[in-house]
C-alpha cells in the first residue's frame, strides 16, 4: 500500500488531496505501531523531516515521526506562490499569544507557527537567505569547532537544489561552488516580477547600495531579486514535505503518526521535585527511553519505547517547553510545575531571538500600477488560469520580489556603542550567571559582525503594492519560553515573552530603516510610483523622535523566526546541547531544529535548518555506527500520568 501511495505522490498534480502514511487507532484504541523504534523523531518540521529521511535510508533502522497537525490538503492557499500574503492557511496555524511586551506598547502579539506535517515550511514566505558566512563563524567562536561557514556549506549545497533565473537582464550571477544542484529542496526564481520591483532596486542603487548577484555566496550585504522555496518547473511551493517526506513514503521502515501530540520524554532517571540539583541517585547521564503520547488530553497516553535516539523537533517554542515537563531545564522553574528534575539546564528556553519587524505600507498612487492586491474578481480567474495552463504569470511571484541587506557603511557607527553599554540590564531575570556569561560572549560576536561590510544590520523586503518591511538582522533583545504547566495540553500557549526591544539598539535600527525608507521613496525611480508614507512615519514625523519611536513600538512584531531556545553553547555558558546537538546530561536526546541556534543568522532561517538538520543527520548516523541498540521498554502501555 505505501508504494501505490508514493506513486500516487509522484505523478500528483498541484491540487491532488494530500495522501501519506496515517497511522490510525485499531478497532480496540491501541495504536498500530512497531514494538520498539530505533529512532523516535518528535515533529515533522524542517528538522523532523530531514532526520527521518536520512536515518532511514539504512534498511536495518526503524524511525517513528510523531506530529500533532496533519498532512495539508495541498490547496492553492498553499501550493501557489501568488497566494502568500493574500490567503491565510489558518487550518494549519497554531497561534500563541505572546505576554505584554513591556518594552514596546504593554500589548500582547500574535505569534504564529505551523501545526501541519512541514511545519512553517507550508506557510511561509519562502524567501531563501542564507545570511553571511561571519554569521556561522560566530557559531563557531562561540564554542562550537565544527559549526563554521565552511562546515555548514557542504550541507548547505547538500540540501538544495538550485535553478536561477533564466532572464540573463535580471543580474543574477551565482557562485556555482556555493550552491547546490541536486538536493531535496528546489530553490528558484519567479517566472513574473512586478515592474516596481525595479524601481525599487533603482532606487536602492541611487542611494549607494550595490546589487549582490548572489546573496547566499556568504557574502550577504546588497541587494536584489530573493530566491524562494519554488519548484523551478512547476512554479510551486516546495516545502519540507514535498522534499524529505513524500519521496519516501515507500520506505518499510519508517511510520509517521499525525494527530497525536508527544507529552513527555520518557527515562529511565529519577529525579527530584525539591532539590535544585538532580537526585543524587543518578549521577551519570540520562538515557532516554521512548515517548508519552496521546491524541489529545483526555486521549489515552501510550508509551513508545525507543531503541536509539530520540531526535526532538518541535521548533523553538515548543522544543523548551517539552524539554521542562520532561524534566531538563531550570531546576526552580521544573520545580514550580511539580516535575522532577533531571538535569538542570538554566538555558532550556532562554536565548530566544527573532527578527524584530515592522511593515509600514507606502501605497502607490501612481495609475495603471498592477499589483498582487488587483487580483480579484475576474482578473484573479485569468490570472489562475494562465497559471494552471503555462506555470507562468503573477501567481508565480512570491509575496516579497526583492530584498535589500544594507552593510555597516550604512548603520551609524554611533549606534555601536549599543551594543556594550547597559549590557545586561534588561536581560530576563531569570538568567544566571551562566547565561549572563553566554550573553557577554554574543554581544562581543555581535558587534564584531556589525563592524563587517559583508554583514547586514537590517533587511528591507519589498511587496507589490508598497510595503516595506524592515527587520532587525543581529538583535541583541532576548526572551524567554517556559511552560505553564506539566501537561504539554495546558501549554496552548506556554508563557512566551519575545521582550522584543529590550534592547534599545534593536528599535534604533527599526528607526533607522524608516529614515532610509524615506530617502528611499524619495528617489526618482521611487518617486514615480508616488508612493504616500504612512502617518506617523512621514518625512515630516522624522524630526520628533520621541514620536517616532512611540510609532514603531506600536508597529513591531516578528519575522516569525523563533529561535535559541536550546542553544548550542557551552554549557558554562548556558548552553542546552553540545556541538553533537545532544542535550546536555543525556546519552541519546538530541534537538534538531533552530532552537539550536546560538545567534540567529542575519536571513530568513529556513536554509539554515535545513543545513543543520543534514549535518546532525550525518552525526547520528556516525555515532550510532556499532552501537548495541538499549533495550526496549514494554510498548503503547496506557500511561498512569
Amino acid at each position: 500500500m505505501k508504494l501505490f501511495l508514493a506513486y500516487l505522490l509522484g505523478v500528483s498534480t498541484l491540487l491532488l488531496p494530500a495522501l501519506g502514511i496515517q497511522l490510525v487507532p485499531n478497532s480496540n484504541g491501541s495504536l498500530p505501531l512497531r514494538a520498539s523504534y530505533d529512532f523516535i523523531v518528535i515533529g515533522a518540521g524542517i528538522g523532523g523531516l530531514v532526520i527521518a529521511n536520512r536515518l532511514s535510508e539504512d534498511e536495518s533502522v526503524s524511525v517513528l515521526i510523531v506530529e500533532s497537525g496533519e498532512l495539508d490538503d495541498r490547496a492553492e492557499d498553499i501550493t501557489v506562490p501568488g497566494n502568500i500574503g493574500q490567503e491565510n492557511p489558518s487550518r494549519y496555524e497554531w497561534i500563541v499569544t505572546t505576554t505584554p511586551q513591556e518594552y514596546l506598547d504593554n500589548r500582547t502579539r500574535s505569534f504564529s507557527q505551523g501545526r501541519v506535517v512541514g511545519g512553517s515550511t507550508i506557510m511561509n514566505g519562502m524567501c531563501w537567505t542564507r545570511g553571511s558566512a561571519a554569521d556561522y563563524d560566530a557559531w563557531r567562536n562561540l564554542g562550537n569547532p565544527g559549526w563554521g561557514w565552511t562546515d555548514l556549506l557542504p550541507y548547505f549545497l547538500k540540501s538544495e537544489n538550485y535553478t536561477t533565473h533564466s532572464d540573463a537582464s535580471l543580474r543574477l550571477s551565482p557562485e556555482h561552488d556555493k550552491h547546490g544542484r541536486q538536493g531535496p529542496v528546489q530553490v528558484s526564481f519567479p517566472r513574473y516580477v512586478y515592474s516596481q520591483t525595479y524601481n525599487f532596486l533603482d532606487g536602492i542603487q541611487a542611494l549607494g547600495i550595490p546589487l549582490n548577484e548572489d546573496l547566499n555566496s556568504g557574502y550577504a550585504t546588497g541587494a536584489n531579486f530573493v530566491p524562494g522555496s519554488v519548484t523551478a518547473e512547476n512554479q510551486s511551493r516546495a516545502d519540507a514535505r514535498v522534499a524529505y517526506l513524500d519521496p519516501v513514503l515507500s520506505r518499510p521502515n519508517l511510520d509517521l503518526l499525525t494527530g497525536h501530540t508527544v507529552t513527555r520524554i520518557l527515562s529511565r532517571a529519577t529525579g527530584n521535585k525539591t532539590s535544585q540539583k538532580p537526585s543524587q541517585r543518578h549521577k551519570g547521564r540520562v538515557t532516554v527511553t521512548g515517548v508519552e503520547l496521546a491524541a489529545n488530553s483526555t486521549a489515552p497516553r501510550y508509551n513508545v519505547s525507543c531503541k536509539r535516539e530520540v531526535i526532538l523537533a518541535a521548533g523553538a517554542i515548543l522544543s523548551p517547553v517539552l524539554l521542562q515537563i520532561s524534566g531538563f531545564g531550570p531546576s526552580d522553574h521544573l520545580r514550580g510545575l511539580g516535575v522532577d528534575v533531571l538535569v538542570h539546564l538554566p538555558g532550556v528556553g532562554s536565548n530566544l531571538q527573532d527578527h524584530a519587524m515592522i511593515q509600514p505600507v507606502y501605497k502607490y498612487a501612481a495609475p495603471d500600477l498592477f499589483t498582487a492586491l488587483d487580483i480579484v474578481g475576474d482578473t484573479r480567474e485569468a490570472v489562475k488560469a494562465e497559471y494552471l495552463a503555462h506555470r507562468t504569470g503573477p501567481w508565480t511571484a512570491t509575496m516579497v520580489n526583492a530584498v535589500a541587506f544594507p552593510g555597516l557603511d550604512q548603520v551609524l557607527p554611533q549606534l555601536l556603542h549599543l551594543i556594550t553599554n547597559d549590557s545586561t540590564q534588561h536581560l530576563p531575570p531569570t538568567y544566571d550567571a551562566t547565561l549572563r556569561a553566554g550573553y557577554a560572549a554574543q554581544q562581543t560576536e555581535i558587534r564584531s559582525l556589525l563592524s563587517r561590510r559583508d554583514v547586514s544590520a537590517y533587511e528591507l523586503m519589498v511587496t507589490s503594492w508598497g510595503q516595506l518591511a524592515v527587520s532587525v538582522m543581529h538583535t541583541l533583545s532576548r526572551g524567554t519560553v517556559h511552560a505553564r504547566s506539566s501537561s504539554i495540553f495546558d501549554n496552548e500557549p506556554p508563557i512566551l515573552d519575545l521582550r522584543l526591544c529590550s534592547h534599545a539598539f534593536d528599535c534604533e535600527i527599526l528607526r533607522m530603516g524608516v529614515e532610509f525608507n524615506n530617502r528611499l521613496i524619495a528617489t526618482d525611480s521611487m518617486a514615480a510610483l508616488l508612493p504616500v508614507p504612512p502617518v506617523g512615519l512621514r518625512p515630516e514625523d522624522m524630526g520628533n523622535r520621541t514620536a517616532l519611536m512611540e510609532t514603531i513600538k506600536r508597529m513591531v512584531s516578528t519575522e516569525f523566526h523563533p529561535s535559541g531556545t536550546a542553544a548550542m553553547m557551552p554549557r558554562r555558558a548556558g548552553g542546552v546541547v553540545d556541538t553533537g546537538l545532544r542535550v546536555y546530561g543525556t546519552r541519546n536526546l538530541r534537538v534538531v531544529d533552530a532552537s539550536v541556534m546560538p545567534l540567529i543568522p542575519g536571513g530568513h532561517i529556513q536554509s539554515a535548518v535545513y543545513a543543520i538538520a543534514e549535518k546532525a543527520a550525518d552525526m547520528i548516523k556516525r555515532d550510532n555506527q556499532g552501537n548495541k541498540p538499549i533495550p526496549p521498554h514494554p510498548l503503547q502501555t496506557p500511561s498512569t500520568a
